[in-house]
């Protein structure tokens, strides 16, 4: 059995259903919570308030 066609085929199902789970770049600020810089995939960078996080991952 093809295991990687498999989990690929899956995967783009997920993709294509929108259920597909994605995080955004941020990078933290030491000392500054909540503060952070959101990095967008063009390279411009945004101040963002992080409320909550996925630390834990």
């Amino acid at each position: 059995m093809d295991y990687t066609a498999k989990l690929d085929d899956a995967i783009d199902r997920l993709h294509q259903e929108g259920r597909y789970r994605t995080f955004i770049d941020i990078e933290r600020r030491n000392g500054q919570f909540p503060h952070a810089t959101w990095r967008r995939p063009d390279g411009t960078e945004q101040p963002i308030t992080v409320w909550c996080g996925n630390d834990y991952l």
